[in-house]
């Protein structure tokens, strides 16, 4: 025979889930933002929802457990359903859409924002390297302090593309399956002058 439970107990416990599940919700917008940026707070606090819950759920069901637009799930759902991160489902009996989370979510969160990260460091690159060949060809064409502030700049420059660099090589050995040299982005992070010494 099942345990008769306290009625309290039963009201504490409910609500112990439900800031539980709040919890995540609202941590889970805070991170799809920040990391990925393509899927916002809304849309991030949508697929925790789903992602927790053991039934397909309804755009007016989502709307009403989030505290948020209709129309504003909608937009979102179909972000999501861009990236794969939730499918639409059939329900019987009822004409409405529901959706479901697929559960690949924090492999697509890494692998995305790794790859954001990267993308990022090629931009550094680019933007250090259009930098110091103008900067080269400006040097040839100046003398005296002008030339003193371009020799400036390029260490500058050479400063900073250690780390990228660095950073560059650390994500391409990561997404190719190479040994990673951890150390190589660490010393060109702490003390990238010495770094450059010792490479030189």
């Amino acid at each position: 025979m099942p345990k008769r439970l306290n009625p309290e107990d039963v009201r504490t416990g409910e609500a112990a889930l439900d800031d539980a599940v709040d919890t995540f919700i609202q941590g889970a917008g805070k991170v799809s933002s920040a990391l990925l940026g393509m899927i916002n707070k809304a849309g991030g606090q949508i697929y925790a929802l789903l992602f927790l819950s053991d039934e397909p759920l309804s755009l007016d069901e989502i709307s009403k457990r989030l505290g948020i637009s209709k129309s504003n799930v909608s937009i979102n759902i179909r972000l999501l359903e861009d990236f794969n991160l939730v499918r639409k489902v059939w329900v019987k009996g009822s004409r409405k859409d529901y959706y479901a989370a697929e559960r690949v979510y924090p492999k697509k969160v890494l692998g995305d924002f790794l790859g954001k990260i990267r993308g990022t460091i090629g931009d550094a690159i680019m933007t250090i390297e259009r930098t110091r060949a103008r900067a080269t060809e400006a040097k040839v064409l100046l003398d005296g302090s002008k030339k003193e502030k371009i020799d400036f700049i390029l260490n500058q420059l050479t400063l900073m593309g250690l780390f990228y660099y660095a950073a560059d090589k650390f994500f391409d050995d990561f997404f190719t399956g190479k040994p990673i040299n951890v150390d190589l982005l660490r010393r060109a992070i702490s003390n990238p002058e010495e770094f450059q010494r010792g490479r030189s």
